[in-house]
């Protein structure tokens, strides 16, 4: 074992005076012999592990309970219930964030004078924060739309288990007034287009329904009628699958939707899944085994918030096996009408030895603003600014003129060696 040097007594004494916020002065006559330092650095740091373990602890089961009021000329009283079997004891510091964007609000001086921080076990009173040196007041006491600002206290450094949250409002905040909006049906949005469906099928494009039971069976009444028609002009679709092994494995991951989130989040802003319904819970083909590939943009739930909590569906692909294709006059049924492949071959955006897609959202609206809209319409947790229509519109635009390009095989072993011809949507 390497001897006992200068360099490791001061180390020890650096952490005890660290630890006990006690300055070690040396003694020229009776020096502090080594073995005695480290005793008591020992006994120190375990008596501090026992001290934090006995603390005030949420993890421990303790509970309190924390409200505000402003006094005013930047003064906090917070009323605290200290319902634990513990003595609670706050540190004189906090952190004032903003609820809606969680950013810490800076202070122009760390000059925030605390009184009252102790609260014995069972016991309830008031303590006094004064933050007017702290903060700019001024800025806090304009009132917010929709928003909170709130304190982070802490018994134990913002330990997790050992920091509170505490709302406080520096003014009446703005309540924005909530509007019940009637959700925009297809024909609303898209009188045209629904026009467009089979006349014997338009009824169930023209309403949005929200009850479930009551699209359960205006689904079940619309796959009837669809196959009682089918039966009586003889015909029968060629029905869209969902390979697993394709997928966008092309993705460009610099490319840019939403300039106000960064670069590394771009990909989180869209979606891409298999569905059997379109974005108002229709059916897209002759049953709820009909699937479309579909890529969405997603948007905010609320006003600061840069990530995407609500998706958009807004592509939609269709893929076919290529040997379930027999002639370019065999149909498809997509969305209430029926198309021969012929008529849509100017839609196709890939092909390989296996499979062929067709980009068919031109089927499922023609006004991208009016359907975006309706969509919102549905939701009453979105949040839609021209930041984030701006941000669909990429997501749209790079995915009409992409998607072909980026499809392929998860696993090239899984393409049978053939070569994708990706094309261009028109």
């Amino acid at each position: 074992m390497d001897s006992f040097n200068k360099t490791n007594l001061q180390n020890i004494k650096d952490i005890f005076e660290e630890k006990t916020g006690v300055v070690l002065k040396a003694r020229r006559r009776q020096p502090i012999k080594a073995a005695v330092l480290v005793a008591a650095v020992l006994v120190c740091c375990l008596s501090m592990t026992a001290f934090a373990i006995s603390l005030f602890s949420s993890l421990s089961g303790d509970e309190l309970s924390l409200s505000s009021a402003y006094e005013g000329g930047g003064v906090v009283s917070i009323y605290v219930e200290n319902k634990s079997d513990k003595e609670l004891n706050f540190q004189q510091q906090l952190k004032l964030m903003r609820w809606s964007t969680s950013e810490e609000i800076t202070p122009i001086s760390d000059n925030i004078i605390f009184s009252g921080t102790a609260f014995d076990p069972n016991t309830s009173g008031t303590m006094t924060i004064d933050i007017s040196k702290a903060y700019d007041m001024e800025m806090l006491e304009q009132p917010l739309a929709d928003d909170h600002y709130y304190f982070v206290l802490t018994n134990n450094g913002f330990a997790f288990g050992q920091d509170w949250m505490c709302f406080v409002s520096f003014a009446e905040p703005v309540i924005t007034e909530q509007v019940e909006s009637t959700p925009i049906s297809p024909a609303e949005a898209d009188p045209t287009l629904v026009a467009k469906i089979r006349e014997e099928l338009q009824p169930y494009f023209e309403n949005y329904v929200l009850d479930p039971a009551e699209k359960r069976t205006q689904a079940e009444e619309y796959m009837a009628l669809v196959q009682s028609l089918l039966d009586k002009l003889g015909i029968s679709p060629v029905k869209p699958v969902k390979p697993m092994e394709l997928a966008l494995v092309h993705v460009d991951e610099s490319v840019v939707f939403d300039e106000t989130v960064p670069v590394d989040m771009q990909q989180q802003l869209t979606g891409l899944h298999y569905d059997c319904t379109d974005g108002y819970g229709k059916l897209i083909g002759m049953s709820a085994k009909d699937y479309a590939m579909v890529a969405g943009a997603c948007i905010p739930q609320r006003q600061g918030e840069i990530d995407g909590g609500v998706e958009i569906p807004l592509v939609y692909n269709f893929i076919y096996e290529k040997n379930s294709i027999h002639d370019q006059q065999d149909y498809a049924f997509i969305r209430g009408q029926l198309l021969t492949f012929e008529q849509m071959a100017p839609y196709q955006i890939y092909e390989d030895e296996r499979y062929v897609c067709y980009d068919m959202t031109e089927l499922f609206y023609t006004d991208l603003r009016a359907y975006v809209e309706s969509m919102v319409s549905q939701r009453s947790d979105v949040y839609f600014d021209e930041q984030a229509w701006a941000r669909v519109q990429n997501i749209y635009q790079y995915y009409r003129e992409k998607f072909g390009a980026l499809l392929g095989y998860r696993d090239a072993e899984n393409s049978s060696g053939s070569t994708p011809q990706p094309q261009r949507s028109k």
